[in-house]
């Protein structure tokens, strides 16, 4: 059995302000938020021990910000830049990481947490909650027991995004 944790990336500055999409770093409230990703995956008892990291400048900072207190390996993979979910999952599987963390981007992230909990069948509140948009600085976590494709497979565990009630 293995967890996946599939983090979006953080609050980017807007396109205008980077010299390329690519080259978009994280706002203030970006690396805050990082930060509480993090923290509410310790909280939830989530250890990751490999990050697969898209190589854009934001899922950088993300990971440097969110994930800072795991012991873990970090893997930066242009593949994941902007990649479709199926291309997320298989970087996924070719890892042999017990607990993997995906830092990537929307639209894979969010349209392969709500592949999951579809997958899942799994009518909770927090899976309605997190199968539609998918915010920046949120993340789902998953366990998953072989291949996507079996429906006994995956189970949301948790999922967490960032409370902007104040907004």
């Amino acid at each position: 059995m293995r967890t996946l944790i599939l983090l979006r990336h953080a609050k980017a500055v807007r396109a205008h302000e980077a010299d390329s999409d690519e080259a978009r770093g994280l706002t203030g409230r970006g690396r805050r938020e990082a930060a509480l990703a993090g923290a509410a995956m310790e909280d939830a008892g989530l250890k990751p021990t490999l990050a697969l990291v898209s190589t854009a400048q934001r899922t950088r900072e993300t990971a440097e910000h969110g994930l800072q207190n795991f012991a873990l390996a970090t893997e930066y993979d242009d593949a994941l830049y902007h990649a479709a979910p199926e291309n997320i999952w298989d970087a996924f599987s070719a890892s042999e990481a017990e607990t993997v963390v995906v830092v990537g981007h929307n639209p894979g992230i969010g349209e392969l947490v709500s592949a999951l909990v579809h997958q899942a069948h799994d009518g909770s509140k927090l899976a309605r909650e997190f199968s539609g948009h998918f915010p920046t600085a949120a993340f789902a976590a998953f366990e998953i027991k072989g291949d996507l494709l079996r429906a006994a497979g995956p189970r949301l565990i948790t999922a967490w995004k960032p409370d902007r009630s104040g907004d």
